[in-house]
């Protein structure tokens, strides 16, 4: 008899007919896809990138997600990491949509003909400043998320060569999110007026303060284990 888990080991991960729901961040002006299996993960190039789902159980439904082993045996990752994400089965879900779901649907088909990716595109690099920056997040535990999004021609919207907006989300537990952006393009790199925060001492969002005030709080605020 086969098991379980050697069932969704073998079934096929690809599955190009289903769209899946997205969730539109507006702060990092990009798309979420939310996993069947609970979790949130970004789309690459039309795919569900590779991902481990929040929890192996559905606390809602009382049953187990879908998940496999990793190739390594450590862990889990989920069984839908990889899938297509695919423009034409939203155009077919149109005469069943609501005004909401309509508004995801072109939202996220935007973003996919943009080329939205949370990973520098190749030939572009983070400004050393603010990759330094998120290094010193990462280390201190602090979350940390990016966005790449194509510049494009203001009359004719075709996209320009080798220009991008950057968006990046630093936050933590307690209250922390510094949200800033940048213009990249060859042999330029500077901020962009873009960007709120929210932190504990202050009620409601607020502009984004400089890299070294931000540098400050992340320092002074590491998220310790336990």
């Amino acid at each position: 008899m086969t098991t379980t888990l050697e069932r969704l080991a073998t079934e096929p991960k690809h599955d190009p007919a289903v769209l899946l729901p997205n969730v539109w961040d507006d702060l990092l002006r990009t798309v979420r896809t939310a996993c069947p299996c609970g979790n949130t993960a970004s789309v690459r190039d039309g795919k569900l990138v590779t991902h481990e789902p929040a929890s192996t159980w559905d606390h809602l439904s009382g049953q187990q997600r879908t998940i496999i082993r990793d190739a390594c045996g450590n862990g889990y990752t989920c069984r839908y990491s990889g899938r297509t994400v695919t423009l034409a089965a939203a155009l077919e879900r149109d005469n069943v949509l609501t005004d909401a779901e309509r508004r995801v649907r072109d939202t996220t088909r935007a973003q996919l003909e943009a080329g939205i990716t949370d990973t520098a595109p190749e030939g572009c690099t983070l400004p050393k400043q603010l990759a330094a920056l998120l290094a010193l997040a990462d280390a201190n535990g602090w979350r940390t998320a990016q966005a790449w999004v194509p510049e494009r021609d203001y009359e004719t919207r075709e996209r320009l060569d080798g220009e991008f907006t950057v968006n990046v989300r630093i936050s933590r537990a307690g209250g922390w999110q510094y949200d800033l952006s940048y213009y990249v393009a060859p042999g330029v790199a500077r901020r962009t007026r873009f960007g709120l925060c929210t932190t504990p001492d202050r009620r409601g969002q607020y502009d984004t303060p400089s890299l070294k005030a931000i540098t400050a709080a992340i320092r002074a605020n590491p998220v310790t284990e336990g």
